[in-house]
């Protein structure tokens, strides 16, 4: 008898009464601390220049990147109402993500995510099985 699979907690969060929640959006960054108690400011950049202030009731589920995974750390957050946050300067918010998604660290990912074995990874990195960033698989 194969062993069972323990459930992911993504999906949990995600799916609600059997429906997936609308206008999510997934982002890396830094964790501080936001103007009001009931809400964040979260860091886009590692230079700390862009930042958005996100409501902690949006926030649907967290990871932190272990120091296995980046030396620098940080944090994938997975927000509702995502239009909310994008609202003002879709232009600017679609350039940042275009940019964001050109960098050599995305571009390994990518390559690794897509089977493409042929890019070789720096010493030390390990490729994460999972994704989660906590198990460490």
């Amino acid at each position: 008898m194969a062993k069972k699979l323990a459930l992911d907690e993504l999906p949990k969060r995600l799916i609600v009464d059997g429906k997936k929640i609308e206008d999510v959006i997934m982002i890396y960054g830094f964790v501080a601390e936001g103007p009001d108690d009931d809400n964040i400011t979260f860091y886009l950049d590692t230079l700390l220049k862009t930042s958005v202030v996100i409501k902690d009731e949006d926030i649907i589920h967290d990871v932190n990147i272990t120091k296995t995974h980046s030396a620098i750390g940080g944090t994938i957050i997975w927000v509702k109402n995502a239009s909310t946050y994008l609202q003002g300067k879709p232009a600017q918010s679609q350039e940042d993500a275009a940019q964001f998604f050109q960098g050599d660290i995305y571009q390994q990912y990518a390559n690794t995510v897509q089977g493409n074995t042929a890019t070789q990874q720096p010493n030390g990195v390990k490729t994460p099985i999972c994704g989660c960033g906590q198990c460490g698989n």
